[in-house]
């Protein structure tokens, strides 16, 4: 009889009122702990990344004399796994540090979720945000491809006409351009999460996510390197195919949940603390948002 009531007795599951483990060891527990959920994430969110992966792949700013000027002289066979290696890292680099339209924001509000301890259906809630916030997310995406279009040309530019005059004005302009270019990229590593987390326009979007980029600049730093030192840590040791193999199975979670991760707890912590969390919050930390809640509330 002991053993059948055994089978009816409860486990005694995770205690609720258990303290929570604060710091990176927090962040190691969740990511043990939703490993299994991040490798579907990860494989769902490459996929539909594709187009936008194979357009940073084509627009690599990588050539035959810049792998001759990296390697010396080489045979045909090692130019094209060269060109293989550099435009998959430059791809996949620009899909982590920046990334996809849709797909990112899905992946944005499920590891929001994630990280508040809300659940998250991975199929139907990526498909539910992928909708909501396609429009928003697409134009986002647009603006990218044509910004590192413009970024990669004005720094060649630049750099080239530094060169060839040795005018110090060409190298400061070339300096400023890497430099709001990083900035740029930094407040992608904020966007996606206001994006699923407040009710604003593009504009405000942009203009909130680059301030509070500004606010977290030593943590953007901090990841910025780890998500740039495992990338070619893993083409350092694995041949292109298979590197991006591993990207696709679980490397962008490595990369970019610490970021979503890093980005929902500040935005938890400084903008939402002792407000109420609807699934679109409306917060008052920026003055345009603060001035769409009001709104909102006036209609009420």
């Amino acid at each position: 009889m002991g053993l059948f009531n055994n089978y009816a007795k409860p486990g005694p599951g995770v205690d609720k009122h258990a303290p929570q483990k604060k710091g990176i060891f927090r962040y190691f527990e969740m990511l043990f702990r939703k490993f299994w959920k991040l490798w579907q994430l990860n494989m769902i969110t490459f996929i539909l990344s594709l187009p936008f992966l194979i357009i940073m792949y084509t627009i690599a700013p990588v050539s035959d004399s810049f792998i001759i000027s990296l390697i010396g002289e080489a045979d045909e066979s090692t130019l094209a796994l060269m060109q293989l290696m550099f435009r998959s890292l430059f791809a996949l680099l620009a899909f982590n540090l920046l990334g996809s339209g849709p797909a990112s924001a899905s992946y944005a509000y499920i590891t929001r979720s994630f990280t508040r301890e809300q659940h998250a259906w991975i199929l139907s809630d990526f498909k539910d945000k992928f909708i909501e916030n396609f429009k928003q997310s697409f134009i986002l995406t647009i603006l990218d491809i044509v910004l590192v279009m413009l970024i990669m040309n004005g720094i060649y530019f630049y750099y080239m006409q530094y060169i060839n005059t040795a005018s110090t004005i060409w190298l400061i302009l070339c300096c400023l351009i890497f430099t709001l270019s990083v900035l740029y990229v930094f407040m992608h590593f904020h966007i996606y999460q206001m994006m699923v987390t407040f009710s604003s326009t593009t504009v405000q979007l942009f203009r909130n996510s680059f301030i509070f980029s500004l606010a977290q600049l030593p943590m953007n730093v901090f990841l910025a390197v780890i998500a740039i030192g495992l990338n070619v840590l893993v083409f350092n040791f694995f041949t292109p195919p298979f590197a991006i193999f591993l990207s696709f199975l679980i490397t962008t979670s490595l990369v970019r949940f610490p970021i979503e991760y890093s980005s929902a707890r500040a935005i938890e912590k400084k903008l939402l603390v002792n407000m109420p969390q609807p699934e679109k919050e409306e917060e008052s930390f920026f003055p345009d948002l603060e001035e769409d809640a009001d709104t909102n509330e006036g209609e009420e």
